[in-house]
């Protein structure tokens, strides 16, 4: 049998930082003239362009509430973010077919203008590759979502909710963290939430455990047949 695994959509899969990053800095004239955020420098010596987020650009609470407003009057928006990694739900849907997965993706998206949350998601997932996609908009812990879900696996790129799939469900948690470690809390590594740099990262990790699965079902069948 296949793994069960939940994936998050925002921040993810589907980049919504950079398109609230974009309208804001159209929407709020004070953000026109600002000078863009200096280049990072990598490990190698590389200098390299932040990702940017709205972090950056210093907003009020009631910037962000306009903004927000502002953002969820637009038709589908949800329909209309890039990828976080190009190709990547595409390469859900190849593993998934591959590796006999079922996979679903949640979110706690508010509702914007025009079709429901759920179907915005739906939508957007079918366009980028991933047919018939299974979405469940949460409001609660995503622990007791894959406790009732009988889940093998949850990715998102958020902590809390990771340590809540560590420490309510038996579910693993990985974590999508492109920033610095040190930038965790210590319940992180305590409570055995994997940590990976990118989605692709986090599937890597995903076909680990399927082959680890499947090793350990070949290794009980022998076992049964005294081999």
């Amino acid at each position: 049998m296949g793994l069960r695994v939940a994936i998050d959509l925002d921040g993810t899969v589907a980049d919504l930082s950079r398109a609230m990053h974009d309208i804001a800095k159209k929407k709020f004239r004070k953000l026109q003239d600002a000078d863009p955020a200096p280049p990072a420098e990598a490990e190698d010596g590389a200098l390299t362009t932040a990702r940017p987020t709205l972090r950056n650009l210093g907003l009020s609470a009631s910037d962000l509430d306009r903004l927000w407003t502002h953002v969820l009057k637009q038709r589908n928006f949800w329909t209309t973010l890039d990828e976080m990694e190009p190709g990547v739900v595409a390469r859900i849907q190849q593993l998934a077919d591959e590796r006999r997965w079922d996979v679903i993706f949640i979110t706690t998206r508010p509702l914007a203008a025009g079709a429901t949350t759920q179907v915005q998601s739906q939508e957007w997932l079918a366009a980028k590759g991933f047919r018939h996609p299974s979405v469940y908009v949460v409001k609660g812990s995503r622990g007791r979502v894959a406790t009732a879900l009988d889940l093998d696996a949850v990715i998102d790129d958020r902590p809390e909710n990771c340590l809540d799939v560590a420490t309510e469900s038996t579910a693993k948690a990985i974590l999508v963290w492109p920033g610095p470690p040190d930038a965790l809390g210590p319940g992180v590594a305590r409570h055995g939430v994997v940590v990976k740099a990118s989605i692709r990262e986090a599937l890597d990790e995903l076909e680990e455990m399927d082959r680890a699965k499947r090793g350990g079902v070949v290794r009980s069948i022998k076992r049964l047949f005294g081999k």
